[in-house]
Protein backbone atom coordinates (compact mmCIF):
# COMPACT_ATOMS: atom_id res chain seq x y z
CA UNK A 1 0.00 0.00 0.00
CA UNK A 2 1.34 3.42 -0.97
CA UNK A 3 2.27 5.56 2.00
CA UNK A 4 2.63 8.85 0.12
CA UNK A 5 0.74 10.80 -2.51
CA UNK A 6 2.76 12.47 -5.23
CA UNK A 7 2.57 16.06 -6.41
CA UNK A 8 4.61 17.71 -9.16
CA UNK A 9 5.62 21.36 -9.29
CA UNK A 10 4.99 22.97 -12.68
CA UNK A 11 8.61 22.90 -13.86
CA UNK A 12 8.96 19.19 -13.03
CA UNK A 13 5.70 18.43 -14.84
CA UNK A 14 6.93 20.33 -17.91
CA UNK A 15 10.26 18.49 -17.77
CA UNK A 16 8.45 15.15 -17.52
CA UNK A 17 6.23 15.93 -20.51
CA UNK A 18 9.33 16.78 -22.60
CA UNK A 19 10.91 13.35 -21.96
CA UNK A 20 10.66 10.38 -24.27
CA UNK A 21 8.24 7.59 -23.41
CA UNK A 22 11.12 5.39 -22.26
CA UNK A 23 12.45 8.10 -19.94
CA UNK A 24 8.95 8.66 -18.54
CA UNK A 25 8.65 4.95 -17.77
CA UNK A 26 11.97 5.06 -15.89
CA UNK A 27 10.73 8.02 -13.84
CA UNK A 28 7.35 6.34 -13.25
CA UNK A 29 9.00 3.15 -11.99
CA UNK A 30 11.21 5.04 -9.55
CA UNK A 31 8.41 7.31 -8.33
CA UNK A 32 6.31 4.22 -7.59
CA UNK A 33 9.16 2.94 -5.39
CA UNK A 34 9.55 6.33 -3.75
CA UNK A 35 5.88 6.40 -2.77
CA UNK A 36 6.52 3.34 -0.63
CA UNK A 37 9.88 4.41 0.81
CA UNK A 38 11.34 7.76 -0.35
CA UNK A 39 14.54 7.44 1.69
CA UNK A 40 15.86 4.21 0.15
CA UNK A 41 18.46 4.92 -2.56
CA UNK A 42 18.02 8.67 -2.00
CA UNK A 43 20.32 11.32 -0.57
CA UNK A 44 19.30 14.18 1.68
CA UNK A 45 20.91 17.63 1.50
CA UNK A 46 20.37 19.33 4.83
CA UNK A 47 21.44 22.71 3.43
CA UNK A 48 18.68 22.80 0.80
CA UNK A 49 16.26 20.51 2.69
CA UNK A 50 15.82 18.48 -0.51
CA UNK A 51 16.30 14.87 -1.53
CA UNK A 52 17.82 13.48 -4.73
CA UNK A 53 17.67 10.09 -6.37
CA UNK A 54 18.03 8.61 -9.82
CA UNK A 55 15.43 7.08 -12.10
CA UNK A 56 15.11 3.29 -12.16
CA UNK A 57 18.01 2.96 -14.64
CA UNK A 58 20.25 5.45 -12.77
CA UNK A 59 20.30 7.74 -15.80
CA UNK A 60 18.22 10.78 -14.79
CA UNK A 61 18.20 12.73 -11.54
CA UNK A 62 15.05 13.41 -9.53
CA UNK A 63 14.93 16.16 -6.89
CA UNK A 64 12.10 16.00 -4.38
CA UNK A 65 10.92 16.90 -0.90
CA UNK A 66 8.86 14.99 1.62
CA UNK A 67 8.27 14.85 5.32
CA UNK A 68 8.09 11.45 7.01
CA UNK A 69 5.12 12.62 9.09
CA UNK A 70 3.13 13.91 6.09
CA UNK A 71 1.60 11.85 3.27
CA UNK A 72 2.90 13.93 0.36
CA UNK A 73 6.02 13.61 -1.80
CA UNK A 74 6.67 16.59 -4.12
CA UNK A 75 8.75 16.20 -7.29
CA UNK A 76 10.74 19.41 -7.84
CA UNK A 77 13.01 18.79 -10.84
CA UNK A 78 14.05 16.16 -13.35
CA UNK A 79 17.52 16.36 -14.84
CA UNK A 80 18.47 14.42 -17.97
Amino acid sequence: MTRYAVAWVDIAEDQYQALSGQQQRLIDARVAQMLEDPETNSSYDRRTDQWTTTDSASVGLITFVFRPDRPRLVILRLIY
